[in-house]
């Protein structure tokens, strides 16, 4: 008989907020894939804040990062020595060195510096990101924000709860220019999205050669403040590496139009804080939303909570239930390619980090 082809689910389980029978039968369906698949079921997580920091740049190499990293109980480094393949949203520091048989890491989200942190991917180990499951439900969360703040519908709840017969009438959507900083799965849904509506679609990619699914005009990313300066909003879902932290400084929000609207959907550390504050206090920008911060969670203290027209949100615009279900599903699919030895989806570039 052949050795098992050990398969490690070690995402952290408060994630899943699905039924235990519901996990049950996701792993029964892992199993069914092969005979030699053996699935083990041992979780390692970091804190929040940990996994954070541990996505930035340098995280690697910062010994104050590793010193806060939890201690490995006997169980979880009894599956690393075995592992082959792992369900993941955080690995330890130098996993290569502890899981010697490691392969292929599927990671349950869709941005992984800090699995890039844990060394990976390797020369024999690739790293497989969730990159589109959440495209539609994120999307969806966006134009909710997007069409509240067109529509006005912060300040008619505050009529109503004032019971103040107001008319406040909203402008339309239809027309306007939405730019899009990464067209990938979430951009694409919001693109798709836009287009039905009757709005303008611009977008950044790298690739301006190659065109983005209905995207009217692309921008290389060097571009970045030319295609700001013709939106009427503009929706960052971009990847953390370091070339996109801070993108969005004072110099990104002077040159978009006054009064448009700004939407972070990506990663905290893609906007300069302050310089976003200050874009909303002086009504250069007309609104915002955050669903990312650069510290997650945000302190009770942060200025953020006081910024005019911003619209804040814990993280939280992925649709929880359905989150999970995608990500089983990718993994069944990317696991059946991995044993028949074609091509993984959602493959992870170790060079561009994403």
């Amino acid at each position: 008989m052949s050795e098992p082809i050990v398969v490690g689910i070690m995402y952290p389980p408060a994630w899943d907020i699905r039924p235990a029978h519901v996990l049950a039968a996701e792993l029964a369906a892992v199993r069914a894939l092969d005979p030699r698949l053996e699935v083990v079921d041992c979780r390692y997580a970091d804190s929040d804040d940990l996994r954070i920091a541990r996505g930035r740049p340098g995280a690697a190499i910062d010994p104050e990062l590793r010193a806060r990293a939890p201690e490995l109980t006997a169980e979880q480094h009894a599956l690393l020595a075995r592992v082959e393949v792992a369900l993941v949203a955080d690995l330890p520091f130098g996993v290569a060195a502890l899981a010697p048989r490691l392969r292929w890491v599927q990671s349950c989200a869709a941005g992984n510096g800090q699995l890039l942190s844990a060394g990976l991917p390797t020369d024999r180990i690739r790293l497989t990101s969730a990159a589109g499951v959440n495209g539609a439900p994120i999307a969806e969360f966006v134009f909710a924000r997007l069409l509240a703040f067109f529509k006005r519908h912060r300040e008619l709840d505050a009529a109503q709860q004032d019971r103040r017969w107001k008319p406040m009438f909203g402008g339309l959507v239809r027309g306007r220019t939405l730019g899009l900083i990464g067209v990938g799965g979430i951009g694409t849904e919001l693109a798709r999205r836009a287009q039905v509506f009757g709005m303008t679609v611009h977008a950044t990619r790298r690739r301006v050669e190659v065109p983005a699914a209905h995207v009217d005009r692309v921008f290389h990313p060097d571009d970045l403040h030319e295609m700001l300066a013709g939106c009427d909003a503009v929706v960052s879902a971009a990847p953390e590496t370091a070339d996109t932290v801070g993108t969005m400084d004072a110099a990104a929000f002077a040159a978009m139009r006054e009064g448009a609207f700004y939407c972070n959907v990506g990663r905290g550390s893609f906007v300069v804080e302050p310089d976003l504050i200050a874009a909303l206090r002086t009504g250069r920008l007309g609104g915002a939303a955050l669903d990312v911060t650069a510290a997650e969670p945000l302190p009770a203290d942060d200025p953020l909570w006081d910024a005019p027209n911003l619209y804040l949100s814990a993280h939280c615009s992925s649709a929880a239930l359905e989150h999970f279900t995608e990500v089983f599903r990718l993994f069944r699919d990317n696991l059946a390619r991995y044993l028949a030895g074609e091509e993984l989806r959602n493959r992870i570039d170790s060079d561009a980090g994403c």
